[in-house]
């Protein structure tokens, strides 16, 4: 049977209910994130429940419906592997995901907290774990800073738009590789953005990388629907887009004329 197990270390007897509810609240974030974002660019479905609890360190295993895909307890462990090694956007991990990490980091110095493990188990019994540390913390808050900035496009599947508190952001979501591209865009936009909304785009403006290369954001300038069929291309392939911007050159070439290697 899936499932994924949560497990506070901590004294018997030290750990708040609270701690327990915020930790439960932000392991459930993280697992719906990743549920969107296996099922490319739709909305999560179905219900973890409780399949067991203990204590000591206080730990609970969660299971999911039939209806989220059995890989979701996997692809959280591997994404906090991939944020224990580097500052980079894992699979699967929407920029809300990453968010959520960072909030549980937190959890870490709530009272009588020592520790908080993640463990996916698959049907067949097998074991994965990640302990949250200060490098996924770390690495996570990175994962989305930019440091480089270029004239470019991105193309995708436009995926949850943010319209709170004034902000004017929308999920560009990459079926190669897996994970959204966070977009925000003028309010002269809004009206195409409703309309696109689920549909294959190309968005062009200034692109911006984190350190390992990746696109963590577009500032969008203009959008258009992509019709035909193979078209979207891989986020390794991005600036490279647009031709008038790259003078022809693939993104790979692109990003070396730009530094200078």
């Amino acid at each position: 049977m899936t499932q994924v197990r949560l497990q506070i270390h901590g004294e018997r007897g030290s750990i708040t209910v609270d701690t327990l509810i915020t930790a439960l609240q932000r392991t459930l974030g993280v697992l719906r994130e990743v549920d969107r974002t296996s099922r490319q660019g739709e909305g999560p479905r179905g219900r973890w429940r409780v399949e067991e609890v203990w204590n000591g360190s206080i730990g609970v295993a969660l299971v999911p419906s039939a209806d989220i895909p059995q890989e979701v307890p996997e692809r959280l462990v591997a994404g906090l592997t991939v944020l224990e090694e580097r500052p980079e956007l894992p699979p699967w991990f929407s920029e809300s995901a990453i968010e959520t990490v960072q909030k549980m980091g937190k959890i870490l110095h709530h009272p009588g907290v020592s520790g908080i493990g993640l463990t996916a188990v698959t049907p067949s019994g097998a074991e994965t774990e990640a302990r949250l540390t200060p490098e996924i913390i770390g690495h996570a808050a990175e994962a989305f800073q930019g440091a480089d900035e270029a004239s470019g496009s991105v193309a995708g599947i436009l995926d949850v738009v943010n319209l709170r508190r004034g902000q004017r952001t929308v999920s560009l979501y990459d079926a190669d590789e897996r994970h959204a591209v966070r977009c925000t865009f003028p309010v002269d936009l809004l009206e195409m953005v409703r309309e696109y909304l689920g549909s294959k785009v190309r968005a062009t403006g200034t692109v911006t990388r984190n350190r390992v290369g990746q696109v963590a954001s577009v500032k969008v300038e203009s959008l258009d629907r992509i019709e035909e069929e193979g078209l979207v291309p891989s986020v390794a392939e991005l600036t490279g887009i647009a031709p008038w911007y790259t003078g022809e050159r693939t993104a790979v070439e692109h990003q070396r004329w730009t530094r200078g290697a």
